[in-house]
């Protein structure tokens, strides 16, 4: 009895001559020309998994008809045509929802999703403006919204077991509503609008924080994330390191400063990463104009022992 199909690349505008066993439970249908769902697909009553990614599908709406939402934990549209979200309601066992790399403008049919058990939700590479009908995806462990028009973070106070949250490449100028996000684990708000760091304090358990190509001019509110490990503000308006600004951080490995304006290495920098000194295993510093130093290699060698890796290079 064949529960698992594989037709990955095999580039078929339809799938008239593939047999669909009612008793298949996985799908894998990646990289192929489909523009229309199959009928028989909506009649499996047992199916848990289903990849539709890099199709031609603009219109699925017929998915909400069919049989399978009982079973469905995984479901995939991405790099598709579609313009909406279908409706997902009954659908109660879904655990892995991706409809990125599509021309989807709202989250909106999302609130009908009633399913309690959806941990993984990407939506990223669209024309999302606004984050909306997610408050009762409470057990949502990641939410990837990357790559949108989105201004403002909300909606999302209730989404308190999120461990990932990746909001790069939106138009975010303000880091805001984040206080009950208190497990948060990974952020990303890189290549944003962002001028300030403050908002993050109450999510203390952050091991990555990603805030690249912003308008960040100060290293602020890290005190209260202990547990951070990867720090990333390349591409920033820095001028320096403020003495108090590590100050905590005595768990960090990884320090991205790369492309700001930091002027020297000097003792100001040096009593900067005097907290971070036995943990610190890389640090970016190229396009600062410290980096122009002629000892910069040995500078930062010296400063931290546990240095592993200077830019690109290993040591």
């Amino acid at each position: 009895m064949l529960t698992e199909l594989d037709l990955t690349n095999y580039h078929l505008p339809d799938l008239t001559g593939v047999e669909i066993e009612p008793s298949l439970t996985a799908i894998d249908l990646t990289a192929n020309r489909l523009r229309t769902l199959d009928p028989r697909i909506l009649q499996l009553q047992g199916l848990r998994c289903i990849n539709f990614r890099q199709n031609l599908l603009a219109n699925v709406s017929a998915w909400s008809t069919c049989e399978c939402k009982g079973t469905l934990e995984d479901l995939e549209f991405r790099d598709n045509h579609l313009s909406t979200i279908p409706c997902l309601k009954g659908f109660v066992h879904l655990q892995r929802l991706d409809c990125s790399y599509n021309q989807i403008r709202n989250l909106v049919p999302l609130a009908d999703l009633d399913s309690n058990r959806l941990e993984e939700l990407y939506v990223a590479n669209n024309k999302v403006t606004a984050i909306t009908a997610l408050s009762h995806l409470t057990a949502l462990t990641l939410l990837e919204l990357g790559s949108n028009r989105i201004r403002m973070i909300e909606g999302i106070a209730s989404l308190t077991c999120l461990r990932e949250l990746w909001l790069g490449r939106n138009r975010i100028t303000k880091i805001d509503g984040l206080t009950t996000l208190v497990n948060l684990r990974r952020m990303s708000l890189q290549s944003n609008r962002l001028t300030s760091m403050l908002g993050l304090e109450s999510c203390a358990a952050l091991e990555e924080l990603y805030l690249s190509h912003n308008g960040i001019t100060t290293l602020e509110g890290l005190a209260p994330l202990t547990r951070l490990k990867i720090l990333d503000v390349s591409s920033n308006r820095l001028t320096t390191v403020e003495v108090s600004a590590l100050a905590t951080l005595t768990q960090l490995e990884d320090l991205w400063l790369n492309d700001n304006r930091i002027p020297a290495i000097d003792v100001a920098l040096d009593r900067a990463l005097d907290p971070v000194r036995h943990s610190l295993a890389c640090i970016y510093l190229e396009g600062n104009p410290a980096a122009s130093d002629p000892q910069y290699k040995r500078k930062l060698v010296n400063m931290l022992p546990k240095l592993k890796q200077l830019d690109a290079n290993f040591l």
